[in-house]
């Protein structure tokens, strides 16, 4: 390690300034050391290689793309033994400037990094948050049954006026100022009859009409309507009402006979009654809202926990968490088949506003993760490597199950890294939860977070994660 003079500088944002000087017999060192990297590729005429005289050869190199490799060689070196002489852990790359680095003088450069900041926690073993229980009735497994019978509703012709649901087979003008407009008729359209769906006022007006006839139904067009110039304009939709169907649906007894195995829960037999249905629906639906009080009850803990606390986020965290979220949309959209440019094309957006879009909840993720990581540290929670072992194993596994093979990341640290980080997280907020409701229940198992790993597998082979500690300029 280099021998250097630290002078420190606490700025705004969890930021320090480090300015360093290196004394002028290492500069001539990692001249040196520059020079023997450089020399071999320089040859001279006259002289065999190597046998050149040194200022030869140092002409011919030049002090710019000499000195630079010396800068190359000394920087890291000096850089850590900076932070070790101050006693800092940077969380993010340097910002280096040199303000000097010359032949038979000391070296002078500044570097500001971003450190954790300092966290004020009140005490959170006061914390109280009443666990929300959500009981299944009747009612719930009635509404699930008259969805299921939705789902398997048939459509059939029929030969009366419309009605409020009816799915219609259309022709549609457009009419304005006397005048159709081309370009917005459509033939053979199909239309459900839900005021919910159609502009407002059209499904009111088809009421009543009957196969064959045509009808003028003067509306206004809303504010949103897609055509731009249209929005807001007194039109006439001229509809010819060319078929009737009316969804009918089955009898509730019969859905058992209509569903398929795959439908079925994992696990039950083949159902055959319409009790044996509504049993299962109920333990489904009571599975789902307990999964659902847990979170609500979390989320509680947690918001409390975030009240007791008192932070300066540092730039460099959000901005991280940021580009995470965004990269993480980035994978989504490639499953899909689409790419970022595409999408921002799509949404008339731009990346700068994604993440502006972004930043609001990427606050509140870090700050909560401060705030767990603060309670970790003073309850002495840890994660042993046999706990990020098993996580890791068990993911990977489920990759491999759902057919993503991602070659073995078992051992890649940026993956070990990410795990242990999430089991301490959950380690956490289960031990809050516990000083919150110290009743005994049930947390939930943290998510399989495999498409997590896949993006930590990704960003391991590019080198985008770095492990905490010193940064290399």
């Amino acid at each position: 390690m280099a021998a250097v003079k630290v002078d420190t500088e606490r700025k705004p944002g969890s930021q320090v300034v480090l300015s360093v000087e290196v004394d002028a017999d290492q500069v001539s060192r990692s001249i040196d050391q520059a020079y023997s990297r450089l020399a071999p590729r320089v040859r001279i005429a006259g002289f065999r290689p190597g046998k050149a005289p040194r200022p030869m050869v140092e002409r011919e190199i030049g002090w710019s793309t000499l000195r630079q490799e010396a800068l190359d060689l000394i920087l890291p070196t000096a850089y850590n033994s900076a932070l070790d002489e101050a006693g800092l852990d940077p969380i993010d790359v340097p910002r280096v400037e040199v303000q000097q680095f010359d032949r038979g003088q000391p070296m002078k450069f500044t570097a500001t990094v971003s450190i954790k900041p300092e966290i004020t926690l009140k005490d959170y073993n006061d914390i109280r948050v009443p666990r929300p229980q959500t009981e299944i009735g009747d009612h719930d497994v009635d509404e699930a049954i008259e969805r299921l019978r939705n789902r398997y509703a048939e459509l059939h012709a029929v030969e009366r006026p419309v009605q409020a649901g009816d799915f219609l087979t259309v022709d549609t003008h457009i009419v304005k100022s006397g005048a159709v407009l081309i370009g917005e008729s459509q033939t053979d359209a199909q239309l459900e009859v839900d005021k919910e769906r159609l502009i407002p006022g059209l499904s009111e007006g088809l009421i009543g009409q009957v196969q064959g006839e045509t009808r003028d139904i003067r509306l206004t067009l809303p504010a949103d309507y897609p055509k731009k110039d249209l929005a807001g304009s007194d039109v006439v939709f001229r509809i010819t009402v060319k078929s009737i169907k009316e969804r009918r649906l089955p009898p509730a007894d019969e859905l058992p006979q209509l569903m398929t195995p795959s439908e079925a829960a994992p696990g039950t037999p083949a159902r055959q009654t319409l009790e044996e249905l509504r049993h299962d629906i109920r333990e489904e639906l009571q599975d789902a809202a307990s999964r659902g009080d847990e979170q609500r009850f979390e989320n509680d803990v947690l918001k409390a926990l975030e009240e007791r606390m008192e932070v300066e986020v540092p730039e460099a965290l959000i901005e991280r968490e940021v580009n995470r979220r965004v990269r993480e949309l980035e994978g989504r959209l490639e499953e899909q088949g689409l790419k970022m440019d595409r999408y921002l094309q799509y949404t008339n957006t731009s990346l700068d506003v994604l993440q502006a879009e972004q930043r609001p909840q990427a606050v509140q993720k870090v700050r909560l993760e401060l705030a767990l990581e603060t309670v970790a540290e003073r309850e002495g929670l840890t994660v042993s490597d046999a706990e990020v072992e098993e996580a890791v194993t068990n993911a990977l596994a489920e990759e491999d199950h759902a057919g993503h093979r991602h070659g073995d990341l078992r051992t890649a640290d940026p993956v070990r890294a990410y795990f242990r980080h999430q089991l301490l997280m959950r380690k956490t907020i289960d031990f809050l939860s516990a000083v919150a409701s110290p009743e005994s229940s049930d947390t939930m198992e943290p998510p399989p977070a495999a498409k997590e790993l896949e993006g930590a597998g990704k960003s391991a082979s590019r080198g985008e994660q770095k492990p905490k500690g010193k940064k290399q300029r």
